[in-house]
């Protein structure tokens, strides 16, 4: 009787233990899922592009702008966002070339479809300026993009997905 007993707490401690490890894949329910929508192809916007992808693990995303000279691809910025498991919160940097803030700091979040992003510039001299950024996509290729600065948008445009 305590041998089936004893068998029978083990098959419901095993069965629960392998309902809860499948429950808990972390990329089931990775804080990054919101960035899904934007991985692949080309984001086109009036002589510049973005693209996204998956860092290690899906652990990051690796994100890179050009903007087109004289018909050829030219790199002017790349950072990676991530999961900060100390702060709770989704963080990027960006390092630019050939603009006059050269370090971009993020604060992620998604809401409602929504990339919603504290941005801090900073230029040569370690001087920030704060934004708010939003990409809302709107189908499966176009984005809408908001740079808003003390309350009103100074800049904004419709990315175009092309695949390459």
């Amino acid at each position: 009787m305590r041998l089936k007993l004893l068998s029978a707490l083990f098959l419901i401690l095993l069965s629960s233990n392998l309902i809860l490890a499948q429950g808990s894949d972390p990329q089931a329910r990775s804080p990054l899922n919101g960035f899904e929508a934007f991985i692949g192809g080309q984001w086109h916007l009036d002589g510049s592009y973005q693209t996204f992808e998956w860092g290690v693990g899906k652990m990051s995303v690796i994100s890179k702008s050009y903007f087109m000279m004289d018909g050829q691809s030219a790199l002017v910025s790349e950072g990676m966002w991530f999961w900060h498991p100390g702060e709770k919160k989704i963080k990027g940097y960006f390092i630019a070339s050939n603009m006059p803030d050269p370090l971009f700091e993020y604060e992620t979040t998604f809401m409602d479809g929504k990339m919603i992003n504290d941005l801090t510039t900073y230029n040569k001299a370690g001087e920030p300026t704060h934004y708010k950024e939003t990409m809302e996509v709107t189908s499966s290729d176009s984005y809408e993009w908001i740079l808003i600065q003390k309350g009103a948008t100074i800049m904004s445009g419709t990315f175009n997905k092309k695949n390459y």
